[in-house]
């Protein structure tokens, strides 16, 4: 019983560590590792690894002028039409190419590419570890199909909610996905979109449809991990929920209500400001825990032993 309390510890321990750091799908409504272009309306915040190319639209639709983080970021160069910026700034490390309105009265500055560049290697590297940490974390969670419909249970007692999913299962056409996730604060989906016989990208078709449970109340604390996804078209999706695939090219998605990271994006809708709300226990991935465990053996181990000595 020594042992098991103690690895409940140490993993606590690493828990709060990890949980005290702000994840970046909470500070950004886009973030593009590469090249982005750039259409509709960012409802918040946008860091762009690479160039971005405007074909008109606006950013930070729903923000205040803060001046906490910049409203666009860009480490290349920005081309294309006028765009509009609601409110903030824009900070860049390339050329500005375009013209931008500034409705909120906010300017753009040219920083440099070398920190923009160092800035956006953290928060990819950091994101590609957190899409690889909640891949490697076990489902605890149910899917039950009946026909066109797919139901999310969650009946659990931990904060977070896991469910492994195949995408061509529930993203087909005339599908219907409802949610229960019961007492979960927080709600992934690990979706694979790879075959292990063939390997295929996905191009999800149209007709999907979010029912209970999958809205905008709930849509900060959804998280949809595309961990293996290399080439993602998700069309029309309205996605309830934040979309991370940091190895996928994103060709286009619907409307929504949540944040997106990815490799490279083309966006042709709007991206409304729900951006993701991490759980108050970040998950680990069962190599650590299993680490965690042989650990607290070794400890209890030497405790025995300590106490055996003294005995003697």
């Amino acid at each position: 019983m020594k042992g098991l309390l103690l690895s409940g510890s140490l993993a606590a321990s690493l828990l709060l560590s990890a949980a005290s750091h702000a994840m970046p799908l909470s500070e950004y409504s886009l973030i593009v590792e590469k090249d982005y272009h750039h259409s509709s309306a960012v409802w918040g915040r946008t860091f762009i690894g690479g160039n971005m190319t405007t074909h008109g639209g606006e950013f930070g639709t729903r923000l205040g002028n803060d001046s906490s983080l910049p409203t666009l970021t860009v480490a290349g160069n920005i081309k294309g039409n006028t765009f509009n910026i609601q409110a903030g700034d824009i900070v860049y490390g390339g050329k500005l190419k375009a013209n931008v309105s500034f409705n909120g009265g906010g300017s753009a500055t040219d920083v440099g590419r070398k920190a923009l560049k160092q800035e956006r290697n953290s928060i990819v590297n950091e994101l590609k570890q957190t899409s690889k940490t909640y891949a490697q974390t076990a489902s605890n969670g149910q899917l039950n199909k009946n026909g066109n419909n797919t139901t999310f249970n969650y009946t659990g007692t931990a904060n977070t909610a896991v469910f492994d999913v195949n995408a061509s299962d529930i993203f087909f056409q005339n599908s219907f996905l409802q949610l229960d996730p019961g007492n979960a604060e927080t709600v992934v989906f690990n979706i694979s979109t790879q075959s292990q016989s063939m390997g295929f990208d996905f191009l999800a078709p149209n007709g999907i449809n979010f029912g209970n449970g999958f809205n905008t109340q709930t849509a900060s604390n959804i998280l949809w991990n595309f961990y293996d996804a290399k080439n993602l078209d998700l069309q029309d999706l309205k996605v309830k929920g934040s979309v991370l695939a940091m190895g996928a090219n994103l060709l286009s998605i619907g409307t929504i209500d949540g944040s997106i990271a990815a490799k490279s994006f083309i966006q042709d809708s709007q991206i409304h400001n729900y951006t993701f709300t991490p759980p108050s226990e970040a998950p680990l991935p069962a190599s650590i825990q299993f680490m965690l465990m042989g650990l607290a053996g070794v400890l209890f181990a030497r405790r025995l032993r300590k106490k055996k000595l003294q005995a003697q």
